[in-house]
């Protein structure tokens, strides 16, 4: 209790000591303050014998601030979280934080904060509500910008994980983490160039790890401080953009790497250029070793020092993403490709409102040799750099959207996917690679100026896992307060399962009520590469958020 305290008192002296100089200025910028709310809230009823009857997650959240200083908070009430997010159980204050700030400066926070560096395979701490992921940092944070075109940064503090710290600043049982960067932006001839240097650092204590050597059982020792150091550069100029950044880390044995006592890495660049029309994006990443956690043992999406940009496409139809690939940093050449065209109006296949085509490909492949148990608590065997292994996934996906007339459109989108069901996920059915033909139909017609009808139709075709899937979507719009919807996903070759859903959604100023009900299958959710299994579910679903 008494660290819960010293930690408010600390946020609030902040907040005193940048309104010391209120007096010496004019004007509103000091006695005008804006305030807002948010309220999230998700409840589930479910009607499987199997499962518990009521469960939810509410989330608060407010803020206060002015040009110079802001207050925030987060409340969340978790106590018998929803299906899938078990381990986010508890309830408390989560996250309390006060920063001050002058354009042109920099600023400064202190308390629970969010960052990323660079495009963060070196650091990142962010939220994702729905794959219950908060790494939040609670300590310092400072920006500095000394002069047009620099900015430097800083950071040092503890992760969060989940409510582990009963009330208190800190879990004493857990190790820091501490960042600085630079980067510095400026323009030649019209050009324009980022530079940027990243170093990270966090400390854990020994975690009590035995093995035997030689017959005999010995106290296996870890580094208990570790390292990242990486550099960026980028390039904008007219219609072309350029982006490449590596990393580099020291030896980190942990639970992911079999505890090898092996450096690891990682590369990545990007291109795109757009001209009126059309456009094109190329991309490449290597990262071999690169699943950095503050704690040691973990292996899932907790204590997440870093991340890795995907760079396969993230699907929004429901089964072009019935099998997401998940980066792997331990072990990964990754490949991408898209191209845009706009079809003219007027031509031939445009038409009289023209046509957008977009194809876009990704290949992934693993390193000639991963890391296998056989070389734990040794300095193991780094991979040839150019050397492919198995092929993790593939995905080629071509989409075409077209407006026919004023009041009806859509998009008709093909994609062939190759899926690595056995290293992914650890296991296979009927088959080590899932292959998969996609098709959809998303069409939208307008009815009148307030009432709109959206249509889909999805069918995909596999030998493998659960075989085909057909589903089938209806919602109907009222501008501007409600949205209807009744869906269906139907296994229709091995279990002949139906997956219904019906849901009524509501808007009305800053209010939005939603209520569906209906059956979910279990299946793997992802967001930016990064995934978690979702169980299957089945009853009433109830989602509020308030925003004012």
């Amino acid at each position: 209790m008494k660290n819960s305290f010293f930690f408010l008192a600390l946020v609030l002296g902040t907040t005193a000591f940048a309104q010391t100089d209120t007096t010496h200025r004019k004007g509103g910028e000091w006695t005008k303050w804006d305030a807002a709310i948010s309220l999230q809230a998700e409840a589930h009823h479910s009607t499987r014998k199997d499962a518990l009857r009521n469960t939810a997650n509410t989330y608060v959240v407010g803020t206060v601030q002015n040009k110079y200083v802001e207050i925030g908070g987060r409340y969340e009430h978790l106590t018998q979280p929803l299906p899938g997010h078990e381990a986010e159980r508890g309830h408390g204050l989560a996250h309390l934080y006060a920063k001050v700030r002058r354009s042109g400066w920099g600023e400064i926070t202190l308390g629970d904060f969010y960052e990323q560096l660079g495009s963060g395979i070196a650091f990142r701490a962010y939220e994702d509500r729905a794959l219950g992921i908060d790494n939040a940092v609670r300590g310092g944070r400072i920006v500095i910008m000394p002069f047009r075109g620099l900015t430097l940064k800083g950071l040092a503090g503890q992760q969060r994980l989940h409510f582990d710290r009963n009330g208190k600043i800190f879990q004493s049982q857990r190790g820091y983490v501490g960042a600085t960067d630079a980067e510095y932006r400026f323009e030649m001839s019209g050009q324009q160039f980022s530079l940027g240097a990243t170093m990270v650092g966090w400390h854990e204590e020994q975690t009590p790890i035995k093995r035997f050597e030689n017959g005999v059982l010995k106290r296996f020792r870890q580094p208990e401080n570790h390292g990242i150091w990486a550099a960026r550069l980028g390039y904008t100029g007219g219609k072309a953009d350029v982006y490449f950044e590596h990393a580099t880390k020291t030896a980190n044995p942990n639970a992911a790497n079999f505890y090898t006592l092996r450096s690891g890495q990682v590369q990545m660049l990007t291109f795109s250029y757009a001209d009126r029309g059309w456009g094109v994006m190329l991309g490449a990443r290597r990262s071999d070793n690169f699943d950095n956690h503050s704690l040691r043992t973990e292996t899932g999406n907790d204590q997440r020092i870093n991340h890795l940009p995907p760079f396969a496409p993230e699907q929004s139809y429901t089964l072009a993403a019935l099998h997401p690939y998940a980066t792997q940093p331990q072990s990964e050449w990754a490949w991408q490709a898209e191209g845009r065209y706009l079809l003219k109006r007027g031509t031939a296949l445009g038409g009289r409102y023209g046509a957008r085509l977009k194809v876009s490909a990704a290949y992934v492949n693993a390193l000639d040799r991963a890391t296998t148990s056989q070389e734990a608590y040794t300095h193991g065997r780094r991979p040839s750099y150019f050397g492919h292994g198995e092929k993790l996934f593939h995905d080629f996906t071509f989409e075409v959207s077209k407006k026919i007339s004023a009041s009806y459109s859509f998009t008709a989108l093909y994609s062939h996917q190759d899926y690595n069901q056995r290293a992914i996920e650890g296991h296979a059915d009927n088959g080590n690679h899932v292959k998969s033909h996609i098709f959809v139909y998303d069409g939208k017609h307008r009815l009148n100026k307030k009432i709109t009808l959206r249509t889909e139709l999805q069918y995909l075709h596999s030998k493998q896992a659960d075989g085909n899937w057909l589903y089938g979507m209806a919602e109907l719009s009222v501008a501007p307060y409600l949205v209807f919807s009744v869906s269906d996903q139907w296994n229709s070759s091995r279990s002949n399962r139906h997956y219904p859903m019906l849901s009524v959604a509501g808007t009305y100023k800053a209010h939005r009520l939603q209520l569906g009900v209906g059956k979910t299958r279990e299946g793997i959710n992802c967001s930016g590469g990064v995934c978690r299994l979702m169980p299957a579910t089945e009853g009433a679903y109830l989602s509020y958020t308030l925003n004012f």
